[in-house]
């Protein structure tokens, strides 16, 4: 009867760390992708509340591609980089800009994008160009965490810098004439623009030193990063980013085509 006890304990554990097993896996099927849900049309919510946008088909794309089900997880911009080297996100999809900085703690995969940075400036500021932005007297705004912020930190060390959470707020301080210059990219810079004609001006002159947008993973993940750099090549020519294109950027490319600028995705 003892004998019989200890076979059934043993049994029993052993089908419990089986169970354990295959949850374990199940979980670590599930490819977790950070973005801020903020940034239509390559991050946002539809009327659902539900993750929608450029970024979200190219993480489902990438998902199905690796054989992995794909969790968006929505994470305010600033914090991105922390989540994904913490672990709480596996990548980072999120119309992130390559450059020096976070290449020092993060991976990048290829560029899937040309990305400019260009200025909304207030009409009345003595910005004309970039090479006036490194200036004392110059108030660049910008929204935290993002390109413009470290571009403008690297590039404008002499201007006043005022890192702003919310992209409207900073572009409100700029329309109110309370900073010269908001950095970001040209999609947006144009429409911010037509968002208030009467008191800014958009300066269509590409920033030098900045690259393309990227797909961000922990360091040393070199397999992850040689399957994604893979799947982009085959995104590319098999049609997912022309149907991308098709349904989030029609109008966007129009916009760009009429401002005779060359569309970056």
């Amino acid at each position: 009867m003892k004998k019989l006890t200890i076979l059934l304990v043993i049994l029993l554990l052993a089908f419990t760390v089986i169970g354990c097993t295959s949850e374990k896996k199940a979980s670590d099927n599930v490819l977790r992708v950070g973005m801020e849900l903020k940034y239509p049309p390559f991050e946002t919510i539809d009327t659902d509340g539900n993750p929608e946008g450029v970024s979200v088909l190219m993480a489902k794309s990438l998902a199905d591609y690796l054989d992995m089900e794909v969790e968006i997880i929505d994470t305010a911009y600033a914090s991105l980089i922390p989540a994904l080297e913490s672990g709480n996100i596996d990548i980072i999809i999120s119309s992130m800009t390559i450059n020096e900085k976070r290449m020092e703690v993060v991976d990048f995969s290829d560029p899937y994008t040309t990305s400019q940075l260009m200025m909304l400036v207030h009409k009345d500021s003595k910005v004309k160009s970039y090479r006036d932005l490194d200036d004392s007297e110059v108030i660049i705004a910008s929204k935290t965490g993002t390109i413009g912020a470290l571009w403008a930190a690297a590039n404008a060390p002499n201007a006043v810098i005022k890192n702003i959470d919310e992209e409207a707020s900073a572009v409100l301080e700029v329309a109110q004439g309370n900073a010269d210059v908001f950095i970001y990219d040209p999609l947006s810079i144009v429409n911010h623009q037509k968002n208030f004609p009467d008191t800014t001006l958009a300066i269509l002159e590409a920033l030098p030193n900045t690259q393309g947008w990227g797909i961000a993973m922990r360091k040393g993940e070199d397999d992850l990063r040689k399957d994604i750099n893979d799947w982009l090549k085959k995104a590319k020519t098999d049609g997912t980013f022309d149907e991308i294109r098709e349904r989030y950027l029609k109008d966007k490319v129009k916009e760009f085509e009429e401002s005779g600028l060359d569309f970056f995705f």
